[in-house]
């Protein structure tokens, strides 16, 4: 499957606690964050593990309202230029921080955005194709180590980016939300075939 990923989360308070802290889902108000990225009604489908959960089928959404937290995935939400979603976040976000990571490893590209209070903070979004599609804000301490040559790409030549987008996709899923799909785990991982998330479908 690769890594493959659309997710935002909103957040009261560290987001990479969002799968350690929550255990117990709203069903109801999940289903209203999922009808709110549908813009219509629906239903629940399914239960999918969240690493499948990140990348739901078109159509689908993916919602968890959990105490301090939402999770919403969709591939719909997906942009490669994240600043794109700006308006509908601060809808969705109600005043709350938000983080969101979207890649796909078959096009080896990664972006990662974060809001707070409605505006955008920081997005970085990248391909080997597109070189750097979009860079705003200052860069967050987690990517320091990308950038200064820590994972660089030493064996493919004339590789046209610092580092694998893919590798950094996973770093930035680690960073905001305590898990990956690929790479090495460590002890703050939660194992994502372990966290269901509710599923939904346009009526």
């Amino acid at each position: 499957m690769g890594s493959k990923a659309a997710m935002v989360v909103f957040a009261e308070t560290e987001p990479r606690r969002v799968f350690r802290d929550s255990v117990v889902i709203d069903r109801a108000k999940s289903q209203h964050l999922a009808e709110m990225v549908l813009g219509v009604a629906s239903q629940e489908i399914s239960l999918l593990a969240l690493d499948l959960a990140v990348w739901p089928d078109s159509g689908v959404v993916c919602a968890a309202s959990l105490p301090g937290y939402e999770v919403v995935c969709s591939r719909e939400l997906a942009r490669r230029q994240p600043s794109e979603l700006t308006e509908l976040i601060s809808q969705l976000a109600s005043g709350r921080d938000a983080y969101a990571v979207f890649m796909h490893s078959a096009e080896d590209w990664a972006a990662f955005a974060v809001w707070s209070d409605g505006h955008l903070l920081r997005s970085l979004s990248m391909s080997p194709d597109s070189g750097v599609i979009e860079d705003v804000g200052e860069r967050l301490p987690f990517e320091v180590p990308f950038w200064e040559g820590g994972h660089s790409v030493r064996s493919e030549a004339g590789y046209s980016l610092p580092f694998h987008p893919i590798d950094f996709g996973n770093e930035a899923l680690r960073e905001f939300f305590g898990f990956i799909l690929e790479g090495r785990e460590d002890e703050s991982c939660v194992d994502p075939e372990e966290v269901d998330i509710p599923a939904f479908r346009a009526v």
